[in-house]
């Protein structure tokens, strides 16, 4: 696998890129709102309809962890389809990156609404 990730730089770069969002996203989140545990969290706010989600830690445990698991994922079906095909690999890993920017985004905004 060591030689794998060294051959397919590129895509072993997206993928760590894709795991440190998803994975500093999450604990940051969790570091943030530790002190609110006792409420309910704010999980998604509109301007026009106000609140419009609400949940607890466990929401964004369940957040963080797929998160994670799906960036894992996604990092080995890259690797398989760099193997195959040079183009689709670096579309999931690119793909991966996006969706974890992304889940960063969201606990940025869980953070920001709820502090």
């Amino acid at each position: 696998m060591i030689k794998k990730i060294k051959k397919y730089r590129l895509v072993s770069l997206f993928s760590l890129a894709s795991f440190a969002f998803a994975a500093g996203g999450f604990f940051w989140a969790l570091g943030e709102l530790s002190g609110a545990a006792g409420g309910p969290l704010i999980l998604h706010f509109n301007d026009m309809q106000g609140i419009t989600s609400i949940g607890d830690t466990g929401t964004l445990w369940f957040m963080g962890v797929l998160g994670i698991a799906i960036t894992v994922v996604n990092f080995f079906l890259a690797i398989g389809l760099e193997e195959r095909d040079r183009v689709l690999g670096k579309v999931v890993a690119a793909m991966t990156l996006i969706m974890a920017i992304l889940l960063f985004l969201s606990f940025a905004a869980i953070i920001k609404v709820n502090y």
